[in-house]
């Protein structure tokens, strides 16, 4: 019966969903030159890119009705090869609705791990889960969003009045990003419940997670529009709502990789920290005196990387050798739960450039000796609507990664 109400619940709030995607495919591109992937990066400002465009390595954009066709037209002219890796993305968001099943996890508040859950319930959860734990525990709220939502992030650890060593991570910067607050609320699950495994780590370390930083935007991806990324900040002079939070950080703001478009989904807006979000998560950090900060990791999808600064500017870091030789430690200790791949460098590195990012940021900083992204599962089958039996392993096998550095520090 509770899967039947669940699945109904999720089938209704889609159906319910003003923004559709009917025919709206998803293209695979595979330029094989740095002329073809600048070519793809003139796209950013007008479509949606589900990857970023990369030298050696698939990008993939979605793209629907006439745009589609021009698109198409765009890539033969440029001739840059393409394959269709998604022929409806509709049809996916209903089977993402349909891989949600009943759980028999008997855990705080029944979150379950094998579904999507909504803002109000990870709240709850976090309230729920550190009542029952209050003496490694604390819930914070840390800010306000544009709509008035608040951001909860939770602290974990023992001694928290202490200046201790402490690793940040938020997941959900970009609203559909769905499987990194799933992940994240694992995280504090699994530190929680299964504490006595930690006790020597929790003494030493304070966990601090936030697992929806895009608020506004998150509730706004499950309630109207699927694909939505972005905050939902109104934007002066524009029909166009929000700013991409990933686009308006500090350091490296309004570098490549940005767009002065409100309409454009790498939109960086009007300065940086403009958004209410994102001013709030650096307030925060900058104020936390009690916290050492050591390691910062944001979470996102999907590409399955560890990736590190810098992605405003094709320079390595000054410790860049530190940084990565620490994030394929990380990876081979994911890839050795499940034998998925992931692959490690800085964002330039592998990637197009994209500035303003929350990872340049924590390390330009210079309040965190070791900062990443976390690009999570898959590597495009399913994309942004990964399958909620994904959750459990994705989330398993990344905690293994965050463990090696959390242990590094």
């Amino acid at each position: 019966m509770k899967f039947i109400v669940v699945l109904a619940c999720c089938i209704a709030a889609i159906s319910a969903a003003t923004v559709r995607y009917d025919g709206q495919e998803v293209l695979r591109t595979f330029p094989s030159s740095r002329e073809q992937v600048d070519k793809l990066a003139t796209l950013q400002e007008t479509h949606d890119f589900w990857s970023a465009p990369r030298l050696n390595g698939p990008t993939d954009i979605r793209a629907g009705g006439v745009e589609k066709l021009e698109l198409r037209k765009f890539l033969i002219q440029n001739e840059i090869k393409y394959e269709v890796l998604i022929d409806d993305v509709q049809q996916r968001i209903y089977w993402e609705a349909k891989s949600y099943s009943a759980s028999a996890n008997n855990s705080v508040n029944a979150l379950t791990w094998t579904n999507y859950h909504t803002l109000a319930e990870i709240h709850t959860f976090l309230q729920d889960i550190s009542n029952q734990h209050k003496d490694i525990s604390e819930v914070i709220n840390i800010g306000t969003s544009t709509e008035g939502r608040t951001l909860k992030l939770i602290r974990i650890g023992a001694n928290g009045g202490t200046r201790k060593k402490a690793i940040f991570m938020d997941g959900a910067i970009h609203a559909r990003e769905w499987i990194a607050p799933a992940v994240a609320t694992w995280f504090v699950n699994e530190l929680l419940t299964n504490r006595n495994k930690y006790t020597t780590l929790l003494s030493q370390v304070d966990f601090y997670i936030l697992p929806v930083a895009n608020v506004d935007g998150y509730e706004y991806s499950r309630t109207t529009d699927r694909m939505w990324r972005k905050t939902r900040s109104a934007n002066s002079g524009s029909t166009c709502r929000g700013t991409d939070p990933n686009r308006n950080f500090a350091t490296g703001y309004g570098g490549p990789g940005t767009s002065t478009n409100p309409c454009s989904e790498i939109y960086r807006g009007t300065r940086a920290f403009s958004e209410p979000e994102t001013k709030a998560m650096s307030d925060f950090i900058n104020n936390r005196s009690t916290a050492n900060w050591i390691v910062y990791a944001a979470l996102h999808s999907y590409s399955q990387m560890i990736l590190t600064p810098w992605g405003y500017t094709y320079d390595f870091p000054p410790t860049y050798t530190e940084l990565k030789n620490l994030g394929v430690r990380a990876a081979n200790a994911l890839t050795a739960v499940h034998r998925t791949s992931y692959e490690v460098g800085s964002i330039t590195e592998i990637l197009s450039p994209g500035s303003g990012g929350s990872d340049d940021w924590a390390y330009g900083s210079g309040n965190f000796r070791y900062s990443y992204t976390i690009e999570l599962r898959d590597t495009g089958r399913y994309g942004f609507l990964l399958p909620a039996s994904q959750i459990i392993p994705t989330a398993q096998e990344t905690w293994e990664a965050v463990l090696v550095m959390a242990n590094a520090m």
